[in-house]
């Protein structure tokens, strides 16, 4: 299920969801520094695990979140049968 909620400091939107193995994931937008050009990177924040296992977080720029995003799709691709896209 997907949560959006509201970010503070100009963070934008997060979306966030539970794995099946009961891990919170959460993707937002976060914004470092201030000034004219403040670096923006897409924020991945994967929690701790049910059974007690260590959690982690990412802050990635606009293309490592696509590069992620496509090795995403390509493996849930992969999982579903299906061959990629190119």
């Amino acid at each position: 299920m997907d949560i959006r909620t509201p970010g503070a400091g100009g963070a934008g939107l997060h979306v966030s969801f539970r794995t099946m193995c009961g891990r919170q994931i959460r993707v937002g937008h976060l914004v470092l520094g201030g000034g004219r050009y403040p670096a923006q990177r897409v924020s991945l924040d994967i929690g701790t695990s049910s059974g007690g296992g260590t959690g982690t977080w990412a802050g990635l720029t606009a293309g490592e979140a696509r590069h992620l995003a496509a090795a995403l799709l390509a493996q849930a691709a992969a999982c579903d049968g299906r061959p990629p896209r190119t």
